[in-house]
């Protein structure tokens, strides 16, 4: 970088690094380096590989210095031993970097805010689900009180009832974990996950919502799955739409049998395949090609951002998601790819389906 120099540049690029001819001519490129070396050292790798261009967006630091957001490309105008010359070209794409990281801040509140709403939509199930070890408790406190207060106290016992309170304690405050980590504001947290142990999480939240419809769920979880990378209480949100939509959906059409599968699989040695399919109604065909756009709907009070949330979510981490509108059961699938961690451990999962 230090035997680099600027030699000649046209008017725009003067503008944009903010200086005039006697700042730049024979100025190092070091300096305009300095945010981003990774950038030029993977421009020298590719010259010597005798590449004709380059291209990458960087950051690089101005004549006055600012840092700005560029497309740089460079193009090599003489023979792969002539290190004498190379035409630079850059591109200010600062503005659409700022529209970028604005459209991500927009959907990740979109994503907290419909997370919010369903937490709203699922209160009868978290309350229920809380409810019970509540109860536990105090059945629990009620008995150990009962053989306290005997001529003898039973200490085997009352010990036995501190030990339910205490197990039963930590299942409300793990339900209580589980409602504070969908309902926060937290950035991403990337890490090695078990698929199918955020799917049973997520189950719990709607384990109230599918008893109360009369909905079956079955997990079909693959114990041969390896871990995959990514952020828990997204992807349980991926979990929770697309069964309350299964759900909504089989409501809506009046059906008695109400039956929804997940299930996962590995697809390729990189590759995890997570299922969501129902016997309700079916998807027209008209609108699958639709489904994952922002604000389409087909519900009367929906607001049409679960699916888009969905597929943001997925992509985010790497996989792609779909739809099929009929399948043998008649009902709708969904399914979604995750890239399986390189790092990953084969989790131990329980090969029998779950109710």
């Amino acid at each position: 970088m230090d035997a680099l120099s600027f030699q000649e540049a046209n008017e725009r690029a003067i503008q944009m690094f903010g200086g005039g001819v006697q700042s730049y001519v024979g100025r190092s490129m070091a300096e305009s380096w300095k945010e981003r070396p990774d950038t030029f050292r993977r421009a020298m790798e590719s010259r010597y590989r005798g590449e004709t261009n380059f291209e990458e967006e960087t950051k690089m630091v101005t004549w006055d210095g600012r840092v700005v957001d560029v497309l740089f490309t460079t193009a090599r105008v003489g023979p792969i031993n002539d290190l004498e010359i190379s035409l630079v070209g850059t591109i200010d794409i600062s503005q659409r970097v700022r529209a970028q990281q604005k459209l991500q801040q927009v959907q990740a509140e979109f994503a907290h805010d419909a997370r919010v709403s369903m937490l709203g939509e699922l209160t009868a199930s978290i309350a229920h689900e809380i409810n019970q070890p509540l109860a536990a408790i105090a059945t629990n406190g009620a008995a150990g009180l009962r053989w306290l207060n005997r001529p003898t106290p039973d200490i085997v016992e009352i010990r036995k009832t501190i030990e339910n309170i205490v197990v039963d304690t930590q299942r409300a405050a793990n339900i209580v974990a589980r409602v504070h980590r969908m309902a926060s504001r937290k950035a991403p947290e990337q890490e090695l996950l078990s698929f199918d142990e955020i799917i049973r999480e997520a189950l719990l939240f709607l384990r109230h919502e599918l008893e109360s419809r009369s909905v079956t769920i079955l997990h079909r979880p693959d114990p041969a799955v390896p871990q995959v990378l990514g952020d828990r209480t997204q992807l349980q949100q991926v979990i929770v739409n697309l069964a309350i939509n299964a759900v909504q959906a089989m409501s809506q059409a009046g059906h008695d049998d109400r039956r929804i599968v997940i299930s996962t699989a590995t697809q390729d040695a990189a590759t995890l395949c997570c299922s969501v399919e129902d016997n309700g109604p079916g998807i027209a065909d008209e609108h699958v090609g639709r489904l994952f756009e922002s604000f389409f709907t087909t519900k009367e009070s929906g607001m049409g951002m679960g699916l888009p949330i969905c597929r943001s979510i997925i992509e985010a981490h790497g996989g792609r998601i779909g739809a099929e509108a009929s399948t043998t059961n008649g009902g709708a699938r969904f399914w979604f790819t995750m890239p399986i961690s390189a790092m990953a451990v084969s989790p131990r999962s329980d090969p029998r389906p779950e109710a």
